[in-house]
């Protein structure tokens, strides 16, 4: 998966995302635009979306059987694990995800089926990441966003796959400006 910075200005300061350490970094700047060339079609569909959400398509959600497999629990506890000891390492670690659900929309209903409740709002960039890496359409249509939250710099994580935002409990994501999108 390839990660772009999405740099954004905000009153005198520019905001770039690092996309080794997670970190957002914030600078002084002198009044400019600032311009972004984006470096494929998927990923500028995508911000579209992010930038006009009233333009998505509905998620059609689907109440599937729970799919109880060992290896699966194993990488979505894995991977909760590794992202929170650091961004790099939750990026790395989703690269031993297979493509075995449908799509994002299925993933994430499994995700959220292990760990249900209050604790999915800090599993945003876990969530997201197993998702993108277990997701047969993510690879072709799909776009991991990390965006940030102004003036309060709060960051959250969220996908657009093919036109929809998969997850139907996530209704925080449209209060967030990209910063990042990992594709």
């Amino acid at each position: 998966m390839n990660i772009i910075s999405l740099p954004i200005s905000h009153s005198t300061f520019q905001y770039v995302f690092d996309p080794v350490t997670g970190l957002l970094l914030e600078k002084e700047m002198k009044l400019k635009k600032i311009s972004q060339q984006v470096p494929n079609k998927k990923l500028e569909k995508a911000i579209h979306s992010c930038n006009k959400p009233y333009l998505l398509r509905k998620g059609v959600f689907k109440n599937d059987d729970f799919i109880n497999d060992i290896f699966i629990k194993f990488y979505v506890f894995a991977l909760i694990k590794t992202c929170k000891v650091s961004f790099l390492l939750g990026k790395i670690a989703a690269n031993f995800g297979r493509p075995i659900f449908d799509s994002s929309q299925e993933a994430i209903d499994y995700f959220r089926k292990l760990y249900p409740g209050g604790i999915q709002n800090d599993l945003c960039y876990p969530r997201s990441l197993f998702a993108a890496s277990t997701s047969k359409k993510f690879a072709k249509e799909g776009v991991m966003f990390i965006g940030i939250f102004l003036p309060s710099k709060s960051m959250h994580a969220w996908i657009i796959e093919d036109g929809i935002q998969p997850d139907c409990y996530d209704n925080m994501w449209i209060n967030f400006q990209p910063v990042a999108a990992i594709y």
